[in-house]
């Protein structure tokens, strides 16, 4: 995109984001101002559980002609703004970020990419000069802090190797960087102060913190001449000096790497492949094994998340080894019948969810569908059956199934279902009991034993699905389903969508119809869906203020893009017919570019909240794409 002087809040509006492949990533504004506690060049994900830390914040830039120094880096600090984005003419992002800057007649294109499988970050900068020698400065902003938080860095030891210092961070826990050629030169207890981060104050957050500034790196570029200069950037090698600043290297990898996935996944647009890129972001290898990250920018892997996401991120674009990888990791971590609802960055697990273990019987379905591999059925079956039986029996936070053959979960004090928010104590969407999505779930779940059982010749009971055709018929309100029973709610809301989407649902056709008819009316936008129906008297639909603001109004009105997957396989298979109403480009290019937010407003503008990369939120538009 073009940028022509534009108001500060213009170019900070949008953000970019790349990632490495474990857990860690690099992300800011297309300006480079860092405007949330996650920016950063560097956010490392460290250790076996890869929980995540900032070490990098940023590097800032400038260009000294004729003894004046020109900074070309935007930050925001003490109510003042340093508008390095006055020089910035564009910014671009194809497969890695690209921004270009025109300074006194001397043009600057600075590239960036992260080591795919390190936390280490590569940047160049092609400098084209005029008439005068320019000397090139860029000093790194330094921190080491859980990228949650924020922290006032203290000095910090460093070591110097003429072209290349080490910053010790903790213990064994060190920053390399090194340039392509120059100098560095030595700081002594000089400090980036008070940097200000508004989207934290936006999110009644802490929002200011100063970083460490050990120094700076120096680079002389003749005039009339054109010079590539590169540094980079590792929290991982275990090396004192990394050996070389191969930013070229590490950017052309990641070129490379990026064809060869749009290949497997065969996309051939523009868009496709920006969606297959979009989708790798998300899937990271933690612990020597395969999972989904949630979102960007502070998600972790939780367990609905990542089988409601599977066919989109891997199975749609062909990546059937990872797919099978992550569906067997979550495999270790099943207990008592329950998949995870997260695993935190810490390796503790938490299992208050009643539908993940549903959408894993659900996922490896559909790893059946698109590989055939009857094998691996074969392998899964007593982990599903001891999810079925759980699941009859009964297992924690109340999950069971009840005489009806329906399931019945919680209490009031419990949040069991997607819709899981709580604001201190108050619990703005209760939904125990007997919740509509929960239970077509489950149905789904049976029917999907009864093919495994089949293919592999085990005997299944399938009277308790055929109860369950009889029983959700409770679900019946006078127009579309209720969306809890025992309790009873009749607000309308987009779980009942969910319930038709499903592979088998137990919704009779023409009640099917009705709802997608009353969903159209009630919930439906060009972003997602509805949390609530306007006309409801808790509707919100507004995602804003501090966390009890933004918690009260996550599910009472906000649209969720990923439920337009299930809307769309809906209208497909009820109205034979597809939904070309969604602004995929849109969506792609309003908030973080390339990547689809996990919540919008629900009344215009409409803008994108809530992480600004969400996993299933480009997992529907895959879906819907491809």
């Amino acid at each position: 995109m073009k940028l022509t002087k534009e108001k500060y809040e213009e170019v900070i509006k949008n953000e970019w984001l790349i990632t490495n492949g474990i857990g860690g990533f690099a992300s800011s504004t297309i300006s480079g101002c860092n405007t949330r506690k996650y920016h950063g060049l560097i956010v490392a994900s460290l250790g076996k559980s890869g929980e995540r830390y900032l070490c990098l914040s940023k590097l800032n830039e400038s260009l000294i002609i004729r003894g004046n120094e020109y900074s070309f880096s935007t930050n925001e600090c003490n109510n003042f703004i340093e508008k390095g984005y006055s020089y910035q003419t564009e910014f671009s992002k194809v497969f890695l970020p690209k921004f270009t800057y025109l300074i006194k007649n001397i043009q600057i294109e600075k590239t960036l990419a992260m080591k795919y499988g390190e936390n280490k970050i590569g940047v160049t900068y092609k400098i084209k000069t005029d008439k005068d020698d320019v000397l090139l400065r860029l000093q790194p902003l330094v921190n080491f802090r859980s990228f949650h938080q924020t922290k006032n860095c203290p000095e910090l030891q460093q070591e110097i190797n003429e072209n290349a210092v080490n910053v010790r961070l903790k213990n064994n826990i060190n920053l390399h960087m090194i340039v392509s050629e120059g100098e560095y030169v030595e700081y002594t207890r000089t400090y980036y102060e008070n940097m200000f981060y508004r989207v934290e104050e936006e999110r009644g957050l802490d929002s200011s913190e100063s970083h460490y500034m050990p120094g700076y790196f120096e680079v002389v570029i003749p005039k009339n001449s054109e010079k590539v200069i590169e540094i980079v950037a590792s929290v991982d090698d275990s090396t004192l000096f990394l050996p070389k600043a191969n930013a070229t290297d590490i950017i052309r990898g990641e070129n490379v790497r990026f064809e060869k996935i749009c290949k497997i996944a065969n996309a051939k647009s523009d868009l496709e492949r920006e969606l297959v890129i979009a989708a790798d972001n998300f899937i990271i290898a933690k612990s020597n094994a395969k999972t989904i990250i949630a979102g960007y920018p502070w998600f972790g892997d939780w367990g609905r998340d990542t089988f409601i996401s599977l066919e989109g991120i891997t199975l749609e674009t062909n990546r059937f080894k990872d797919a099978k990888e992550i569906i067997n990791s979550f495999k270790n971590y099943i207990k008592d019948g329950l998949v995870p609802n997260l695993i935190s960055e810490d390796g503790a697990e938490s299992y208050n969810s009643v539908d993940a273990s549903l959408w894993y019987i659900d996922a490896v379905y559909k790893y059946y569908k698109y590989t055939m591999d009857s094998g691996f059925v074969k392998d899964m079956y007593p982990t599903l059956m001891e999810i079925i039986n759980a699941y009859k029996n009964g297992t924690s936070y109340d999950i069971k199934m009840n005489e009806d053959g329906l399931i019945s979960a919680g209490n009031a004090e419990t949040q069991l279902t997607w819709m899981d928010a709580k604001a201190g104590d108050v619990i703005p969407t209760p939904r125990y009991g007997k919740a509509v999505e929960i239970n077509a779930l489950w149905y789904n779940a049976l029917k999907i034993m009864e093919v495994f059982s089949n293919i592999i010749g085990e005997r299944f009971d399938s009277n308790i699905s055929k109860k369950i055709e009889e029983s959700f018929k409770k679900f019946y309100a006078p127009v579309g389903l209720f969306d809890t029973i025992e309790p009873l709610s009749n607000k309308i809301r987009p779980n009942q969508v969910i319930a038709i989407g499903l592979e088998f649902s137990p919704v009779e056709k023409e009640k099917a119809r009705e709802i997608l008819k009353l969903v159209d009316e009630k919930l439906y936008t060009n972003r997602g869906l509805k949390t609530l129906s306007s006309d409801d008297e808790d509707y919100r639909p507004y995602y804003f203020g501090g966390v009890y603001e933004r918690d009260t109004s996550y599910h009472q009105g906000t649209v969720w893009p990923f439920l337009l997957m299930f809307y769309n396989k809906a209208l497909k298979k009820y109205e034979k017919r597809a939904n070309d109403n969604i602004e995929v480009q849109k969506m792609l290019h309003e908030g973080c570019i390339g990547n689809v937010a996990e919540i919008y407003d629900a009344e215009e503008p409409r803008k994108p909240k809530g992480a600004y990369a969400q996993a299933w939120s480009i997992a529907m538009l895959i879906d819907n794409i491809f």
